[in-house]
């Protein structure tokens, strides 16, 4: 069944996005940015000892860290600034791990785990390429995998960090074979890199993505995304990553049905809403919601027994 004809009208009378038919028909794929994570990593304006050594090497940072890194022209200075990006990161990463049984946004991302998880496994009718789920991560960290992990579920992750090994598991899924079923597969996909091995903030983030190990992973997901009766749930994402909204674009063009989803009133889609861009807003804008959690909140409206 075609996914243009499962639109869900998200009106005030009815604001979740999700019909069962689409959840339960589909390739689900995910687009997760900084906001997935809530509050349990900082945002890249709150990098106070990278955007001070951006400052002391002269760098122009009041546009923001990005804009800053860019401003440094001697490769010296941008090695540097990597170094001390890392080891920050790195810093904040392991606070997060120190609490991820208790920040609630945390908690959301497992809840969304456990309920695309649960959707997929008792869907009967899907193809084998539906039972894997695509999370496609703009993150560093591994706060996902580490989910899934403690869930039990089979998944695979890669990154730039990871290409020459990992790239033959790209379309693996699991085989029950007492049961002669497939098992659902998360395959987690690092855009802008990993701890190991990231692409620095700034505007030479769409030029180390044409680096073949990253441009693999890129090229993967638009492959993935123009597939016939594909959807991406977008959550936490600015939309301000020139290089991964070309993408989208192109996938758009194949016919991609986007559920993105909103935090702030003021966030930028893109795109802007159309019959293939399903804009999930804010029950009241004055009192948010965790978007993660608005998305599990409609996948279970969605599942619940007719």
């Amino acid at each position: 069944m075609p996914v243009d004809n499962l639109k869900e009208d998200s009106s005030e009378n009815n604001i979740h996005v999700f019909r069962r038919e689409v959840v339960s028909s589909t390739h689900i794929n995910f687009l997760f940015g900084a906001g997935v994570n809530g509050t349990a990593l900082p945002q890249l304006k709150d990098f106070s000892k990278t955007i001070e050594k951006i400052n002391k090497l002269g760098g122009n940072i009041s546009d923001g860290l990005e804009a800053g890194i860019d401003s440094l022209e001697n490769d010296c200075d941008r090695t540097e600034i990597k170094r001390v990006f890392i080891e920050e990161f790195n810093g904040y990463h392991e606070k997060a791990i120190s609490v991820e049984n208790t920040d609630s946004a945390l908690g959301n991302l497992e809840l969304l785990l456990k309920k695309i998880y649960l959707i997929v496994r008792k869907s009967e009718n899907r193809n084998p390429s539906m039972k894997q789920i695509n999370i496609y991560t703009l993150n560093y960290d591994n706060l996902v995998e580490r989910k899934l992990m403690k869930l039990g579920y089979l998944y695979n992750s890669i990154s730039a960090s990871n290409t020459n090994t990992k790239a033959d598991l790209m379309n693996v899924i699991g085989f029950d074979y007492a049961t002669r079923k497939y098992i659902p597969s998360f395959m987690v996909s690092k855009l802008h890199g990993s701890i190991e091995k990231p692409i620095i903030p700034g505007k030479a983030k769409y030029q180390d993505m044409l680096n073949e190990d990253y441009f693999e992973i890129a090229f993967n997901m638009k492959e993935k995304l123009c597939r016939m009766n594909s959807i991406l749930i977008v959550i936490g994402y600015s939309g301000k990553d020139e290089h991964i909204n070309k993408i989208l674009q192109e996938c758009l063009n194949a016919g991609l049905t986007v559920y993105w989803f909103k935090y702030s009133e003021s966030d930028c889609v893109p795109f802007g809403a159309s019959s293939q861009i399903i804009i999930r807003e804010q029950e009241n804008y004055s009192r948010k919601n965790d978007s993660t959690k608005n998305c599990f909140d409609d996948l279970e409206f969605a599942w619940k027994e007719q």
